[in-house]
């Protein structure tokens, strides 16, 4: 009997530490409707994070590949809309 105890005190204690560890840096979950204010240290990364930018550097380069897109996107949005056209 005192072995079964023992063994089920070291398994809750086991369990309560892993959930523990799991949930150190985690911020509790916003209520419904609840507006929350990001962190200092998540603007500066979003600020400092550049978009990806799949376009040249040169601005003439980029043009043309920014009018391939559009023409592709305008291409499959047609298709998808107007069957018949």
């Amino acid at each position: 009997m005192y072995r079964v105890i023992l063994l089920t005190v070291l398994l809750g204690l086991v369990t309560a530490t892993a959930s523990h560890a799991q949930n150190q840096n985690a911020t509790p979950a916003p209520r419904r409707n609840e507006i929350t204010i990001p962190s200092e240290r998540t603007l500066e990364r979003d600020a400092v994070t550049s978009p990806k930018n799949e376009f040249s550097t040169d601005d003439a380069t980029a043009n043309r590949q920014m009018e391939r897109q559009n023409r592709r996107i305008d291409r499959e949005l047609k298709e998808e809309i107007c069957t018949d056209c």
